[in-house]
């Protein structure tokens, strides 16, 4: 009995609020969506909890739209955001292509449209159709008013990413750091892009990830001269299943940076043993300062 009591309420209380929409769009007495919107609760930039997401949404959806004859296309927009907001609680497929759908369905787009569509397509893994937006966004966009770069990116890659399971596939279409002087800007964007990577879905050469990784971190260091960025970067090397020659030899040097020498002198033993003469030779300079240093 409790239970069909309950239902009753729910539906007095819905049918009350689409008797109140209702209301409000005849009080507006006009047939443009702009002044209907302005009278009524909008999404903002503020951070807002999931019922509020849900309760605009509704409250869009319940809008009798056969009395709008003007800017439709903005009712739409509140759609696109209305149901994208909701799907970063609900995390509901649907709510992305109810989204993507609305976008489209504007028929005077403007540049923040095509950036939406592009966003919502990628995010459905339509990197074809997200692409395609993504073009139309860049080509219709003043240069002053395009999105951060490491957004434009971060867009980009996820498509990339989808591509391959392989790090060092992917790891080609990308910024790579060298061992000679690099623009700062450079060097903090790839340690950025690499903190950003979701890794999840590499299988393979992984160990080509953390090498990529232990370098940004290091190169990052005369930067900020923050001797965090040192232990990082030796934290992201010993992630790796197996260490080369190479890795050894940049462990150790870490750690003769951050002046630790019990471990200067492990690694350069491990390094020492596996390295090829001509190659030990080449840094039998380098050896000898590091020896000296830690005596």
């Amino acid at each position: 009995m409790r239970l069909i009591v309950q239902c009753h309420f729910c539906f007095h209380l819905s049918f009350l609020f689409i008797m109140r929409t209702a209301n409000a769009q005849n009080e507006t007495n006009m047939y443009d969506y702009k002044v209907y919107q302005k009278q009524h609760q909008q999404l903002s930039c503020q951070v807002i909890d999931s019922v509020f997401f849900q309760t605009v949404l509704h409250q869009l959806l319940a809008i009798d739209t056969t009395q709008f004859t003007q800017n439709l296309d903005v009712y739409h927009r509140d759609l696109v955001q209305a149901f994208s907001s909701n799907w970063l609680y609900s995390k509901n497929e649907n709510d992305l292509l109810q989204a993507a759908y609305h976008g489209l369905r504007i028929k005077n787009p403007i540049s923040s449209d095509y950036w939406n569509l592009a966003s919502h397509f990628v995010r459905l893994k339509d990197c074809e159709q997200g692409m395609v937006y993504l073009d139309r966004y860049l080509k219709e966009t003043s240069a002053n008013q395009l999105m951060p770069p490491m957004d434009i990116w971060m867009l980009i890659n996820e498509c990339k990413q989808a591509g391959t399971d392989d790090y060092k596939v992917y790891r080609e279409s990308q910024l790579k750091l060298s061992c000679t002087p690099q623009d700062s800007s450079a060097i903090i964007t790839k340690l950025m892009q690499l903190q950003l990577l979701d890794t999840t879905q590499f299988t393979k050469n992984m160990d080509t990830y953390y090498q990529d990784l232990g370098w940004a971190f290091y190169r990052s260091f005369p930067l900020y001269k923050d001797s965090i960025l040192l232990q990082k970067s030796i934290s992201a090397y010993l992630k790796q299943k197996e260490l080369s020659s190479n890795d050894l030899w940049n462990i150790a040097f870490i750690y003769y940076r951050m002046n630790e020498c019990d471990k200067v002198a492990d690694y350069l033993e491990r390094y020492l043993r596996v390295t090829p003469s001509k190659i030990k030779r080449n840094n039998k300079e380098q050896i000898a300062r590091m020896k000296k240093g830690c005596a």
